[in-house]
């Protein structure tokens, strides 16, 4: 099993996320798209990164709304930009694709059709450059419960947009994560690992209550998330795309972010054993 691990645990610090994660002995890393087309306008570029912390970065995060129709055609070419970029690093694969903000009521049939238009197509053009994709439902966006997983993955073309589950949004958004991998399980690219705390709660104002200080997501191992079993059915069928560890660094979060990401790797070295492999 090939694991990874994400920035967004050391917010902007893109160097140290990456220097980190790359001591830690993960494999590959993670960020976002347009983080790789910024640093591209640095001396050196983006691949000054890759080189210097002998890790590729494997995958990058593309988020866009896709459905509104002023912005709809900006929308696509804008993420074609970004998956040119990635394709351009050695060992770029998978660009993970998320739906724009939530709605009340959320999306209507019409609007279904359109968000899976829109995934195909850029589905195709990564097909076409030597990418993959996967559709990465979250909290607080358009796609985030059962139904709307469901939805769109029964719309869009399984050859061209793979499904990029993120365990613990998935969860926290009050799906079921094994029976959804177990469901899905043939549709999926890539995995954000991520474990919950098991809360949802929001406070007066509307907003979710952190008590983790990781937007109540916690290191892997150290949530409510039967992660035996989440990986088991990856490894029953030999995964081959990338699951990468995240977890949302906050200025609250109780530890720096080297050591959270140091627990989720011990946790799952002993977990895996010989399952998997870390860079020397």
């Amino acid at each position: 099993m090939k694991i990874g691990h994400t920035g967004i645990t050391w917010g902007g610090e893109i160097e140290q996320a990456y220097k980190e994660t790359s001591e830690l002995g993960y494999l590959g890393f993670e960020t976002f798209a347009q983080t790789i087309i910024q640093w591209n306008k640095k001396p050196g570029g983006y691949r000054s990164l890759v080189n210097r912390f002998l890790i590729p970065t494997v995958a990058a995060y593309c988020y866009h709304n896709w459905i509104d129709a002023q912005k709809a055609k900006e929308d696509i070419e804008t993420a074609k930009l970004e998956a040119d970029a990635l394709r351009d690093l050695p060992g770029g694969k998978t660009l993970v694709l998320q739906a724009g903000p939530r709605h009340e009521g959320g999306l209507t049939s019409d609007q279904f059709h359109q968000l899976a238009d829109a995934l195909n197509t850029i589905g195709q053009y990564c097909l076409n450059i030597g990418l993959i994709t996967g559709l990465h439902p979250h909290t607080g966006t358009a796609i985030e419960t059962r139904a709307e997983i469901d939805t769109i993955l029964n719309l869009v073309d399984p050859s061209l947009v793979g499904f990029a589950p993120d365990t613990g949004q998935i969860a926290k958004g009050g799906s079921d994560i094994l029976e959804v991998m177990r469901i899905y399980r043939k549709q999926i690219t890539h995995v954000h690992l991520k474990d919950w705390g098991g809360k949802y709660e929001r406070g007066e104002d509307g907003r979710e209550i952190d008590f983790t200080g990781y937007a109540n997501y916690e290191p892997v191992g150290n949530g409510v998330l039967p992660m035996p079993e989440i990986l088991d059915i990856l490894l029953e069928d030999d995964f081959d795309g990338w699951v990468n560890v995240e977890l949302d660094g906050t200025p609250r979060a109780p530890r720096p972010p080297r050591e959270a990401a140091a627990m989720s790797r011990r946790y799952l070295g002993e977990l895996l054993a010989d399952r998997v492999s870390w860079r020397n």
